[in-house]
């Protein structure tokens, strides 16, 4: 259970990097800049974003590529890792 409640943690703190990063572009460039998770992931590695995209194309259905996909990889890459660091904190939270 520790484990679980480490990688939670882990993720919000990623979740604030990503949130920082974003804030200090936006009063760098003057205008509001937010990362999207696939830019992110691309930025951090471009060979396994391309590698998931292709994959993607070949094996999930269109249904589930264009709404599903695309709205997931679109979101705000603090909001992605931060919702699902919260949600495994929580599930894992310590009980009396």
């Amino acid at each position: 259970m520790i484990v679980f409640r480490l990688l939670g943690l882990i993720l919000i703190a990623i979740a604030l990097m990503f949130l920082g990063a974003d804030g200090i572009q936006t009063l760098e460039s003057g205008e509001v800049s937010i990362r999207s998770l696939s830019e992110a992931w691309g930025l951090l590695h471009q060979a396994s974003y391309d590698s998931f995209t292709a994959w993607s194309a070949e094996a999930l259905p269109g249904a589930v590529q264009d709404p599903i996909l695309s709205t997931i990889m679109a979101a705000p890459a603090w909001a992605s890792f931060g919702v699902l660091g919260i949600i495994i904190a929580l599930i894992f939270r310590r009980r009396d």
